[in-house]
């Protein structure tokens, strides 16, 4: 009966216990929690540091946020077969600087900073706007706008 209490105090501590109108919701949350107690179990007793449950989790949710995307499933395509490399695509105008692979991938990794050298706005650029903002992306070091009325960096990372 020990290890229910456990569980149980270890799910009210920091619990995903939302209300929903859908029922289904809770369920899938209550479940979502007690693999996250489950597993906060399972890697203190194969750690030799307990770490606490809050860090465990934000450990988790940062790893979940700066995940690689998987690999792609099915057929490969016709010219992965050839030997000879394949020609790099040709850069239009409406292309972004930076390839989508870079900007999609670990998604948790990629922040706004701020530089006093002013850039041209990769977004902007692209819709015929003449901006110059401060603000950059820290791992792909492209510049946008970051800015409550039009932020250029949502658009950037989609």
């Amino acid at each position: 009966m020990g290890g229910v209490d456990k569980a149980d105090m270890l799910c009210s501590l920091y619990g995903m216990d939302r209300k929903s109108r859908k029922w289904w919701h809770r369920l899938f949350f209550g479940t979502i929690d007690r693999m996250l107690v489950n597993s906060y179990v399972v890697h203190n007793k194969l750690e030799d540091k307990a770490i606490p449950l809050l860090l465990f989790r934000r450990l988790v949710a940062q790893h979940l946020l700066t995940a690689a995307t998987p690999p792609q499933i099915g057929r490969p395509l016709a010219t992965s077969r050839c030997n000879t490399p394949p020609n790099p695509p040709k850069r239009h105008k409406t292309d972004l600087s930076v390839s989508a692979d870079i900007r999609l991938t670990a998604r948790g990794v990629h922040w706004p900073i701020f530089d006093e050298k002013r850039g041209r706005c990769e977004v902007c650029s692209q819709n015929k706007i003449e901006s110059r903002p401060h603000s950059k992306c820290n791992t792909c070091k492209s510049t946008f706008a970051a800015k409550q009325i039009s932020n250029a960096f949502l658009h950037f990372m989609k």
